[in-house]
C-alpha cells in the first residue's frame, strides 16, 4: 500500500474509529473556551507533541491540522481518541481526568478553526487604526470594497484562514504568495516599465494588474521583458517595525474580518 494511502488511513483510524469500551460524553463541555483552549495547549505540548509536532503539524504522528479528520470527527470521537487510544496503532490512550481530556479536545478542535471562531488576545479597534492607518495595509489590501486591489481582499478573510496563517502573512508575506498574486515587471514594446501582480498567464499572453488598479492585457512575444521577483510584493519587517502589541492587534483587527454573522 503507498505511504500516503497508509498515513491517511491511520489518521481516521485514529479519529474516527470507535474505541473499545467507549464513553458515552456527547459534546465538549469546554468548546470554544479560551481557557480550556490555553490549557489543552499545555496538555498537547507536554503528552502530544513528541508524535504531532507542537502545533499539531505532524511528525511520527500524523498532522492534526491539514485534511478533515478533526473537522469530521466528532466530540465523543475525539474524547475516545484520547483517553483510550487505538489498538493496533501507536496511538496509546491518555488515563488523564474528564477535564484534562476536553481541553485536549478543545485545544485540537482550535488547531482546525478559521481565525473567526478562535479567541484573540489582541484590540480589534487598535488593530484597525493600524490597517487603516500607520500599518499601510490598504494600500494594498480591501475590505468591504474599501482600500487598494493589488492584494487580496480580506472581506472574509476571517473564514478561510486560520489565525495562525493570517499570523504568518503578517510577519513572513514571502513564505506563500497565493495565486493571482505573484510579482511580475514587464517591458513594453515602448520601453515602459509595469510592475503589478500576474493576475493571468499562459504561453502566449500575460494580464498584470498594476498598484493603481489597471489591468493590462498583453501579448508576450511583444513584450521586450518579462521578469518575475522573487517573494510578495507585501513588504516584509512588520514585525520589526511595528511592537509586539501592534502586531497582536493587528491581527485581530484581521481574525475578525468576515461576512458571517
Amino acid at each position: 500500500m503507498p505511504f500516503g494511502v497508509a498515513r491517511s488511513l491511520l489518521v481516521a483510524v485514529i479519529l474516527l474509529a470507535p474505541a473499545a469500551g467507549q464513553n458515552r460524553q456527547g459534546r465538549n463541555p469546554l468548546a470554544g473556551d479560551p481557557n480550556a483552549i490555553a490549557a489543552g495547549r499545555r496538555l498537547f505540548v507536554e503528552k502530544c507533541s513528541p508524535c504531532h509536532g507542537p502545533s499539531g503539524e505532524g511528525g511520527h504522528g500524523p498532522s492534526l491540522v491539514e485534511g478533515g479528520e478533526i473537522r469530521r470527527a466528532s466530540d465523543e470521537q475525539l474524547y475516545n481518541s484520547v483517553k483510550n487510544g487505538v489498538p493496533g496503532t501507536d496511538m496509546s490512550g491518555f488515563p488523564l481526568p474528564d477535564e484534562q481530556i476536553w481541553q485536549l479536545v478543545a485545544f485540537s478542535r482550535s488547531l482546525i478553526a478559521p481565525a473567526a471562531a478562535q479567541p484573540t488576545s489582541g484590540d480589534v479597534q487598535a488593530g484597525g487604526e493600524i490597517f487603516w492607518g500607520r500599518g499601510g495595509c490598504s494600500n494594498c489590501h480591501s475590505i468591504r470594497g474599501q482600500g487598494g486591489v493589488i492584494g487580496p481582499d480580506l472581506t472574509d478573510i476571517a473564514t478561510l484562514r486560520r489565525a495562525d496563517q493570517l499570523a504568518e502573512s503578517i510577519a513572513k508575506p514571502n513564505e506563500a504568495v497565493a495565486d493571482g498574486f505573484r510579482a511580475v515587471e514587464v517591458t513594453l514594446p515602448d520601453g515602459k516599465n509595469v510592475k503589478g501582480v500576474a493576475k493571468f498567464e499562459n504561453n502566449y499572453t500575460l494580464t498584470v494588474l498594476d498598484r493603481a488598479g489597471r489591468l493590462h492585457f498583453l501579448r508576450k512575444k511583444e513584450l521586450k521583458q518579462i521578469a518575475y521577483p522573487a517573494g510578495s510584493l507585501m513588504p516584509s519587517g512588520y514585525s520589526e517595525r511595528l511592537s509586539e502589541k501592534d502586531m497582536r492587534d493587528l491581527l485581530a483587527f484581521v481574525s475578525r474580518q468576515t461576512l458571517r454573522k
